[in-house]
């Protein structure tokens, strides 16, 4: 994929009526501080005020607004709008890191706040090889679902850095307002950069200090029912809000005469194979860096249990989905 950059005086002027969403969330001029339209070019997520990426098939191109801006380009890119390209090509893009666990991925999803970076950061200490920190990207082949590998690079708290690194090293912040560096995958353990099938994705939910997850001490794994799987999937998309204005916005080079469906049901579908094709469990222990070591074993002992097991549940859950599918496709005519 290629990736552009160039510095433009005045941004574009675009009609009200290419608009294909305005997030809630506005800027300090109290526009939508993401914003994005389809024009017959191709699709432009735009940050008023900074820049423009323009998105089509194999290539970003990037306007510039303001050159004292210079440095979200990478923040927006790495972030909201690889997201989107991903999505519009027809990958499911999760608010998930991935780590390597015996040639295959596993995959880890958990709210803002939810413990994440450090399951991640802790496990890739701890020998599991780097997949994707923040945005796994999901497809699905005859029946296997893959993840790419993601950039190089984990967003960690001053804390966890001096926990996982062991020094600052003066890594510069992932954006002036928020307390989060940028740190160098490859300074934490092994990273890995190939596309890999998927294992397991493990939703956490970890206990607050004091109060252990699920009234419980002990760490639990327990499988996610079809129908809630396919729900947490949903929710748990990086874009999951701005998505949902995709329904009838094509896919990256879909042709208006070969587009059988819009994108929302599009990658509907496809987490509706994932959710056949991948166990999705939960994953509940308590709050403190003292018990990430038990966490650990028990995710270790959760993927060594026999691949018929899932398999059997995945048969089990099949009509589930399918018919959960059905009737979204329905609401989507």
């Amino acid at each position: 994929m290629q990736f552009q950059l160039v510095q433009v005086a005045e941004p574009q002027t675009f009609e009200p009526v290419t608009c294909l969403f305005q997030s809630a969330e506005k800027n300090r001029f109290g526009e939508s501080s993401v914003q994005g339209y389809a024009l017959p070019t191709g699709i432009v997520m735009r940050f008023p005020r900074i820049a423009d990426f323009w998105l089509c098939p194999g290539k970003i191109h990037c306007e510039l607004h303001d050159p004292s801006l210079e440095f979200m380009v990478e923040i927006c890119l790495l972030g909201h709008v690889m997201a989107y390209y991903l999505e519009l090509s027809g990958l499911a893009a999760l608010h998930a890191g991935a780590v390597v666990h015996g040639e295959k991925a596993v995959l880890f999803a958990a709210d803002r706040t939810g413990g994440k970076s450090t399951m991640v950061a802790s496990l890739v200490k701890e020998g599991f090889p780097l997949l994707a920190d923040d945005i796994s990207a999901l497809t699905a082949h005859e029946g296997t679902v893959y993840c790419r590998h993601g950039f190089p690079q984990m967003k960690l708290t001053p804390e966890q850095v001096e926990r996982f690194v062991g020094d600052f090293d003066d890594f510069p912040l992932v954006h002036p307002s928020f307390a989060k560096l940028s740190v160098p995958a490859s300074r934490v353990g092994e990273v890995q950069s190939t596309t890999l099938p998927v294992a397991c994705i493990y939703l956490l939910e970890r206990g607050l200090p004091g109060k252990p997850a699920g009234g419980a001490e002990r760490v639990r794994i327990e499988p996610v029912a079809a129908g809630e799987a396919m729900i947490q999937l949903v929710r748990h998309a990086f874009l999951v809000q701005l998505l949902d204005a995709h329904a009838h916005c094509r896919l990256l080079g879909q042709a208006h005469s070969s587009a059988k469906q819009g994108l929302k049901a599009s990658r509907f579908h496809l987490l509706a194979r994932i959710t056949q094709s991948v166990p999705v469990k939960r994953l509940c222990y308590p709050s403190g860096y003292e018990y990430l070591p038990a966490v650990h074993r028990a995710i270790e002992a959760d993927l060594a249990k026999p691949a018929a097991d899932a398999s059997v549940n995945r048969h089990k859950n099949e009509d589930v989905v399918l018919a959960s599918a059905s009737r979204w496709e329905s609401a989507l005519r």
